[in-house]
């Protein structure tokens, strides 16, 4: 059946509020990366602790989202997105009065804690309220700004930190957060609240090693590859993992239903998921780095040919995506991490023109993977198992983006060491994103064509 993107004017409301949701944790996240600088030398503090704002907030947001599921069923869609996003803007407003350390990091939690919530809600009302047959149309609404935020976020960092004091970008989520809950708080429907017990010991098991996990592949990335304490702690935050999801699936009393990977298709998706953010986050921020350290190149000028991507995606939405949303997910993905992977050579040939083409290929191939990898897994799972669905593809998104942080990491050291030439790094990143489309045309190939489940 043909998708419709005709919505009424409530659904369009809706559809803009959400759209928010998913931006503002991802713009606010991109911006502070670049005014991280600003705060260290504002309260006084070195820059090597000042980054463990970013790590709190990360913690902070995969403990969110592991709650995400007890409170889409205890409180319901409406209550649960009403107070994720007013946790996020308090977190927002109480970081930007920080005076210390202390109290940075302290914010920076709620705000994450917010953030990680308000993520996979968001997702799920997409899901319950539009169903699988309008989902990859609105998908392809939503999805285009989240390209967008990423690259845009530095350039906004950038003026903000140059031009204002860095505390006026957490308070300029004042605004959106308040036009997001104008729009929002009477189009999010709302669903039967049940009681919902969660397995505490699962919780904590499985928070303590994404905690291990994201502070080892934060050090790794960093360029401590062979520090045995990072290694040690990485192996015992996967094993951790493994044993909370192993206990998980015996439980009577779950923290999340895994029942949906019985079906290939949907563990497929899942993985689809995995791959395609480590392959755009490792990008993301393998060129940015790699500009700077060897062309010196200004940051604004990084910032707009990221922020190429974006509009590459919105092309591709517009007109290539309507073509292809008919077709199986795997195909689209495939395709898309294809021309992402094209999109590297071009950018690698080096050149004001070339890298201007490139980023926009790269956006659209981005842009059209993104939406089939947002959408998918929703396609193989009934409609009671969307809240587990939006916190597992979140979670492990997440994930994907930290090792690919740990790739662009291990690349650059590569680099700086002699190990290996600029051009092989980026050989490297267009043969990965190559397999990655090759794996999911695979998936379709011996998938493509089986029945999902029905809505």
């Amino acid at each position: 059946m043909k998708q419709t993107l005709e919505l009424t004017a409530a659904e369009r409301k809706l559809v803009f509020a959400m759209t928010l949701s998913s931006v503002l944790p991802l713009l606010d996240n991109s911006i502070v990366n670049v005014i991280l600088s600003a705060i260290s030398n504002d309260i006084n503090t070195s820059y090597t602790f000042i980054q463990w704002a970013m790590t709190v907030y990360m913690l902070a947001c995969a403990m969110g989202i592991l709650l995400s599921p007890y409170i889409h069923e205890n409180f319901g869609l409406k209550k649960a997105w009403l107070y994720s996003i007013i946790i996020f803007l308090v977190g927002s407003v109480l970081v930007g009065f920080s005076y210390n350390l202390v109290s940075l990091l302290l914010f920076r939690g709620i705000q994450g804690l917010g953030a990680g919530i308000l993520i996979p809600i968001t997702q799920s009302i997409i899901a319950t309220y539009f169903g699988k047959q309008r989902l990859k149309s609105i998908m392809a609404l939503v999805a285009i700004p989240s390209v967008f935020a990423p690259a845009l976020g530095p350039i906004f960092g950038a003026i903000i930190s140059e031009q204002l004091n860095w505390r006026m970008a957490f308070f300029i989520n004042v605004p959106l957060v308040l036009l997001a809950i104008f729009f929002g708080r009477t189009t999010v429907p709302d669903n039967k609240t049940s009681k919902y017990n969660m397995n505490i010991y699962v919780f904590m098991t499985f928070l303590i090693a994404l905690i291990l996990f994201f502070i080892s592949i934060k050090n790794i990335a960093s360029g401590h590859f062979f520090d045995m304490s990072n290694i040690i702690m990485l192996v015992l935050g996967i094993g951790l993992m493994i044993v909370s999801l192993l206990v998980n699936s015996r439980s009577a009393i779950k923290l999340v239903d895994l029942s949906p990977f019985s079906c290939a298709q949907y563990s497929l998706a899942i993985i689809m998921g995995f791959l395609t953010s480590l392959i755009f986050f490792g990008f993301m921020i393998f060129f940015p780095l790699i500009q700077a350290i060897n062309d010196n190149v200004a940051i604004t000028y990084i910032g707009l040919l990221l922020a190429l991507q974006g509009v590459g995606a919105w092309l591709a939405r517009k007109f290539i995506y309507q073509s292809l949303s008919e077709i199986n997910s795997f195909l689209i993905i495939g395709i898309g991490l294809i021309f992402s992977a094209i999109s590297i050579l071009i950018i690698q040939i080096g050149g004001n023109l070339s890298e201007i083409i490139g980023f926009i290929i790269r956006g659209s191939g981005l842009g059209i993977a993104t939406i089939a990898v947002l959408s998918s897994p929703f396609e193989f799972c009934d409609k009671n198992q969307i809240k587990d669905t939006s916190a597992i593809t979140r979670v492990v998104q997440q994930i994907g983006g930290a090792f690919g942080g740990v790739l662009s990491g291990m690349l650059i050291y590569l680099t700086q060491a002699q190990l290996i030439s600029i051009n092989n790094g980026y050989y490297i990143m267009f043969l990965l994103s190559l397999v990655f489309g090759v794996i999911a045309v695979i998936a379709y190939i011996f998938f493509g064509r089986e029945n999902k489940i029905a809505s």
